[in-house]
C-alpha cells in the first residue's frame, strides 16, 4: 500500500518539477503577487501633492498650512500668488488639491468670528477626492478647536464651557488603515487556494490530456491511493509558498 503511494509522489514531484512553466506558477507567481500587492500596489491617499494661495500672509494662515504639511497627508509643494495658478497646475496634473486662504483670516478668527477656508480638489477620482477631503476637514476641524481652546483659556472660561461628546472610530485590526495589510493576507489565502485545490485538479486533467489516465487505471493502484498522490504533493507545495510569503513582508517592514 505505501510503496504504491510512494510511488505515486514520487511521480507527481518529478512531473512537476521538470516542467518550467509549472515551476513558474507553483514558486514564482505567488512571491510576484505578495511583492506586487504588498508594496506596489497602495490605496493609501498620502502625500497629497498641494498649492496653497495664502492671501492673508499672517502667522494664523502660515500655522494652519503646517499643520496640513505635519499632517504626511499633503505636501506643500507651491505657494502660488495668482488665483488662475490653480486652474493651470489642476489642469496639468500637478497638484491633486489646493488651499486658498481669503484676506483677513486671522483677523475674522481673532474678533471671533467664523473664518472662511477654501479647499479645492481635483475631482478626476471621486473616492480619492472624498478621501482628501475628508482629511482636509479632519485637519481644519482640529485647527478650529485648537484656537478655541486657547482664547477660553485666555479669557478663563474653560471651566464653564458645555460638555462635548466626542466620537472617535477606532480599527481593532489595521489600525493605520494601510492597504498593504489587508491585501498581503487575502493574496496569502488566495495563493494557497490555487495551489491546493486548482492546480491538484489540473494535475489529473494533465494525465487525462496526455493519455496516461488509462495506464494508471490498469495499475494496481486503488482509488484513494490516486486522490492522496495527485492531492500530497500540492499541499507540501502549498505550505513551502506560504512559509515564503509570510517570510517576505516581515524581512521588508
Amino acid at each position: 500500500m505505501f510503496d504504491r503511494l510512494k510511488a505515486m509522489l514520487i511521480k507527481e514531484f518529478t512531473q512537476i518539477l521538470r516542467d518550467p512553466k509549472m515551476r513558474f506558477v507553483i514558486f514564482g507567481v505567488p512571491v510576484v503577487q505578495i511583492v506586487l500587492f504588498g508594496y506596489a500596489v497602495n490605496t493609501d491617499v498620502k502625500h497629497i501633492t498641494t498649492a496653497v494661495y495664502d492671501l492673508d500672509k499672517s502667522a494664523t494662515s502660515r500655522e494652519l498650512v503646517a499643520q496640513l504639511q505635519r499632517s504626511g497627508y499633503f505636501d506643500i509643494t507651491e505657494q502660488i500668488e495668482r488665483v488662475g495658478r490653480v486652474r493651470e497646475l489642476m489642469d496639468q496634473g500637478e497638484v491633486r488639491a489646493a488651499v486658498q486662504i481669503d484676506p483677513g483670516f486671522e483677523d475674522d478668527i481673532r474678533g471671533g468670528r467664523t473664518a472662511s477656508l477654501q479647499i479645492i480638489v481635483d475631482g478626476t477620482d471621486p473616492n480619492t477626492a472624498g478621501i482628501v477631503l475628508s482629511h482636509a476637514v479632519k485637519i481644519a476641524s482640529r485647527f478650529s478647536d485648537q484656537i478655541l481652546t486657547q482664547r477660553m483659556v485666555r479669557q478663563g472660561d474653560l471651566l464653564r464651557t458645555l460638555p462635548q461628546v466626542d466620537l472617535e472610530s477606532r480599527a481593532w485590526f489595521n489600525d493605520n488603515l494601510e492597504s498593504r495589510n489587508y491585501y498581503v493576507p487575502g493574496v496569502t489565502a488566495l495563493m494557497v487556494l490555487i495551489t491546493t485545490m486548482m492546480l491538484s485538479s489540473m494535475a489529473v486533467v494533465r494525465e487525462k490530456e496526455i493519455g496516461t489516465m488509462e495506464q494508471i487505471i490498469v495499475t494496481p493502484i486503488r482509488r484513494w491511493e490516486f486522490i492522496l498522490g495527485k492531492t500530497i504533493p500540492f499541499i507540501i507545495i502549498g505550505y513551502i509558498n506560504l512559509s515564503i510569503v509570510i517570510l517576505i513582508p516581515s524581512n521588508r517592514r
